[in-house]
Parts: structure tokens; sequence; C-alpha cells
């Protein structure tokens, strides 16, 4: 029998054998958990057991109603780790790979796609953020072979839900190109603003700072190895700032952080519309650059990184729960109790 064959048969008696567990997103502040029969890949297709998922802000956001980022039907889940269950025809992953998920699905014809910047598809989706492409929020999920990213021998398995959110930050950094010795200011201590401060060092910023108000996450930066400030210490005249927080008065900040001809990058969108003092932007000529998501390439980059820079990113995993404890985990973030930096729903390795 040929390899992909066999491959395929094992898919099939997979799905055969366990159904689907999955968290749908019903409407403001609403969850059902449901069950379906697994799913059988098709040609190019892969079944990822999941082992990690993070809660991400813009998550927390839809599930609010603070926006319309997340559509009733939707299984969130984008950040995303997971073992190779079952694979379809012409794929080429080994079976019990642990993979991340890389959730940008292009059209493959838009003008964006053929310039080869696929992140930004006129007709982009991303697992987990549409009801049409269903998330990690489940035992089980399935993906274009494409999408998953092989993560490097010996990492720990759930920090493959990491690669997502580190892959933000990554391309932010990518975007500003600071010089060597640039000194930068991340405003915002969440995973986002880890993941850009983590990516300014490795790009061999000068002094990095990060500005954050709770004094629990600056305690958790601090153990990551980053310098954190409250905003009443924030620097200024530096000549990158990154916001990753997406609020009027945090994007505000950042400009102002900035000196004459300094960079600012938007990464964060928690509100859709924000001022922006026009006179310090443009008399003083400073950049302003919105930094969408991430490419294949940055995403490969994160995940080998995960090995080659020995970071130690346990501090970022604050809190571990169970599917069926999603929705309590999803209202704490909205009511204000959790601030943890990051939650992952989490199920055997």
């Amino acid at each position: 029998m040929a390899d992909t064959e066999m491959r395929q048969r094992t898919a099939d008696d997979a799905g055969s054998r366990s159904p689907t567990k999955r968290l749908v997103y019903l409407g403001e502040r609403r969850f059902r958990l449901d069950e379906l029969p697994a799913p059988s890949p098709g040609p190019g297709e892969a079944v990822l057991a999941v082992t990690a998922a993070g809660i991400c802000g813009s998550d927390v956001h839809g599930y609010a109603g603070h926006n319309d980022r997340r559509a009733p039907g939707t299984v969130m889940g984008h950040e995303a780790t997971g073992r190779v269950a079952a694979v379809g025809e012409g794929v080429e992953l080994a079976l019990g790979a642990q993979v991340a998920l890389w959730p940008v699905r292009a059209c493959g014809s838009c003008d964006m796609c053929a310039a080869g910047r696929l992140h930004l598809c006129r007709n982009r989706l991303l697992y987990g953020c549409v009801p049409e492409l269903p998330g990690a929020f489940a035992t089980s999920l399935l993906a274009r072979a494409e999408n998953l990213v092989p993560l490097p021998e010996g990492v720990p398995p759930e920090w493959g839900a990491l690669v997502e959110p580190l892959a933000v930050g990554h391309h932010a950094l990518a975007l500003a190109a600071p010089a060597a010795q640039d000194a930068v200011v991340v405003i915002g201590g969440g995973a986002i603003g880890i993941a850009a401060a983590l990516a300014a060092k490795r790009a061999g910023a000068g002094e990095v700072t990060v500005v954050e108000p709770l004094e629990h996450r600056r305690e958790t930066l601090a153990a990551l190895g980053l310098r954190a400030v409250g905003p009443e210490q924030s620097p200024s005249d530096v000549e990158l700032a990154v916001e990753c927080v997406g609020f009027e008065p945090t994007v505000q900040a950042a400009i102002a952080a900035t000196r004459p001809g300094g960079t600012v990058v938007c990464v964060g969108v928690a509100a859709p519309e924000v001022r922006v003092p026009m006179v310090p932007l443009v008399i003083e000529e400073r950049r302003l650059i919105g930094s969408s998501a991430y490419t294949l390439e940055d995403f490969r980059a994160v995940a080998a990184a995960l090995r080659d820079d020995g970071a130690d990113l346990a501090p970022m995993i604050e809190r571990r729960v169970a599917l069926a404890e999603l929705p309590d985990a999803f209202e704490d973030y909205a009511a204000g109790r959790e601030t943890a930096v990051k939650t992952l729903m989490t199920q055997g390795a």
C-alpha cells in the first residue's frame, strides 16, 4: 500500500473513533459546547489534535461586544498548537508531529497574493476568527497542511500556542526595521507587547522599555528579562514606539514618546477608531505605520526562535483551563477579574 494511502487510511480510522467537542460563540457573552463527528481530511488537509490554544485579546473584545470582529457561529482559537492526528492525500507531515497553526487562509488569486503578501490577501480569512474556518477551542481542528508549521524538537508542546502572538510582534519590528541600538518603547505589556519587546531585543535595539500600568504584568515582564515601567515613567524622545493596545490614550502616548522623525507602529485594535494628534505627526515628521498579523516567513522564524533564542517563555502562561472552563475564563477577562498575560486551553500533549 502506498504511503499516502496508508496515511489516508489512518485518517479515516482516527476519524471514526473520536468525535470533536468544540466551543461555539453564540453572540455577546454567550457560548455553547457541542459535539460533531470527527473531521476527515481531504487532499492537502490535516487533522490537528489540539494540545493548547490561547485566548487572544481580540477574542475577548469580540466576546464582550466591544467590536464585531467575531460573528456568532465562530469557533474561536487562532493561537493554536497540536499533534498531527490524520492527513489527507499528498500531505507530507508526519503523524504525531507537533505543529503550530499559521491561521491565515489566503485566496491565492488577488493582487496581494500575486505579490506574495498573503497576510494582506483581499479575501483573507483566519482560522478561529470567522464561522467558515473553525478554530482550536475544540478537541480537534481541520486545516490546510500548508497552515501547519512544525515546531523544533525539544520545545515544550504548549509553547506552540505562543507562536501566533509572538509572530505579531516579530512582524511589527520587521516593518519598523530599527537601526542597531535604537531606543524602543512598547506601549502595553500583554502578550503582543511582550512579543514586540522580545523582537526588538532580537533585532539588536538599544534600551527596550515596556509601559504597562498593571503591577502584576510588570512583574511578569521582569521574569522574562524585560524592563517594564508604569505610564508615569514612560520614556520620551525614543526612535521607535510600538503601540500594542489600540485605545486612543495609548496611541497618543506612543506618538508622544517618540522624537521628531521617529516611528510609531500600531498593532493594537481594541477600538475601531481613535483620534490622532496631527501637529506632532506632520510638523515633526513622524511615521505612523499599521502592522497586520504576520507572514508565513515571520511565523516560521518565530517557531525556530523558540529553540534558538534559549528564552524561557514559561512566565507568559499564567493560567490553564480545560475546554469546558473556557467560558468562565472569557467572562473573567471581560469583567476585569483576570489579568493573566496568557491563558491557555490545554489538553493532553
